[in-house]
């Protein structure tokens, strides 16, 4: 029986972006379905773990009941602990309190499910060294910034790494606009200062990132790229912050993941391959036939380091080069035509723009597009990061 298996992804400790990938592996007809566990066990921390599992094939979209999973999850460690089950939040993810770790001790993950115990490979904690610097690159003509990472264990004990990012950047719209249309009323009012004209955005990394010094000499990573962004868009138009937190890994993980990322490429999706038996380091304990697929390591600690971009030092062509305006005159001109009003034109996505009014006729001067005026409706928040530079908005 073919199954299609559809699978969120959360880790969160890692500030992961959460997704929902396809996979289709071949599976013989006495296959149930498939398990899917993921998520980290970190050292002080409330962990994000997501179950779902296997729907078949000919399912309309993506089922509710693929993650609707009734499970009790619990933290368990070689010396006989057992900690308080996780709470439940949704869709099929779990919150689970991780408190101190320690090293001579193995911990793992318990969850019973349907009347089965499954269960993640016991293991100690790994403690994660610092990141040396994230530094960025770019052609000197103009192009793609490429991002670096540096890092090293003077300790020896880390070789496997796995990364993941956090984007925030600041954004302003095309028109510092303080003037707005209410089209209930049919008024005009002026806000100043102009409270859309501000916005910050963010993004976080939706792929594994992983690295190996084994084959190295030396037990350090030199300016290793992880990640690569286009120059064209709002990004870097103001003020541009990249967060990257690194995490020490098992071997046993990095091939886990090395697996996934070559399915990926050789697939084109993640988590779309063929037959193979990667299945992570989770198995089911009472029934050993039944499949279940993830990974769950165990971190002592995970650290992180910022890097701010300024517009100044990159190369980036002119932004909002789409934005234009049109007068007053002529928008009541094209909403006579069609036999409609500046409430249409303002259903239809045109905004005044500027800061003052027409003394003669009490009527803006412009107009342009909302998505021109507004950098909240062009997908921006004002809600500003706590480490923002207080020199920027």
């Amino acid at each position: 029986m073919n199954l299609k298996i559809l699978f969120c992804i959360f880790i969160p400790v890692l500030l992961l972006n959460s997704c929902i990938s396809e996979f289709n592996p071949e599976l013989k007809a006495n296959e149930k379905q498939v398990l899917f566990v993921d998520g980290y066990i970190t050292e002080n921390s409330d962990a994000i773990f997501s179950l779902s599992k296997s729907i078949p094939m000919n399912s309309p979209g993506f089922p509710e009941e693929s993650t609707n999973i009734n499970a009790k999850l619990t933290l368990i460690s070689s010396n006989g602990y057992i900690g308080e089950p996780a709470i439940y939040r949704d869709k099929g993810t779990y919150m689970l309190h991780i408190g101190e770790l320690k090293d001579d001790v193995e911990y793992g993950l318990r969850i019973e499910y349907e009347g089965d115990i499954y269960q993640s490979t016991l293991s100690k904690p790994i403690h994660t060294p610092e990141i040396d610097s994230i530094s960025w690159v770019q052609p000197k003509e103009g192009g793609s910034i490429s991002f670096c990472i540096s890092t090293h264990d003077d300790f020896d004990n880390a070789r496997f790494f796995l990364w993941s990012f956090t984007e925030d950047w600041e954004t302003v719209a095309k028109s510092e606009t303080s003037l707005f249309f209410d089209p209930r009323t049919q008024r005009y009012s002026i806000i100043e200062p102009a409270p859309y004209y501000f916005c910050w955005r963010s993004s976080n990394s939706n792929s594994f990132l992983v690295g190996s010094t084994e084959s190295l000499n030396e037990n350090r990573i030199i300016n290793k790229q992880i990640y690569h962004s286009d120059f064209q868009g709002e990004r870097f138009i103001v003020l541009y912050s990249i967060t990257v937190h690194q995490k020490a890994i098992s071997k046993d993980a990095y091939e886990y993941y090395q697996n996934t990322i070559k399915i990926n490429e050789e697939m084109g999706g993640l988590f779309t391959p063929q037959p193979a038996e990667f299945f992570g380091n989770i198995s089911c304990i009472t029934d050993p036939s039944k499949k279940v697929m993830g990974y769950v390591g165990v971190s002592k600690n995970t650290t992180q380091k910022r890097l701010f971009v300024y517009p100044n030092e990159i190369k980036h062509p002119v932004y909002y080069d789409f934005c234009t305006t049109i007068s007053t005159d002529s928008l009541r001109t094209l909403m006579y035509e069609i036999g409609g009003t500046f409430v249409d034109a303002y259903n239809m996505g045109y905004r005044p723009t500027g800061n003052t009014l027409n003394i003669m006729t009490g009527l803006p001067y412009e107009w342009t597009i909302v998505t021109c005026s507004d950098c909240v409706a062009n997908g921006g928040t004002k809600n500003k990061p706590d480490f923002w530079p207080n020199d920027h908005e």
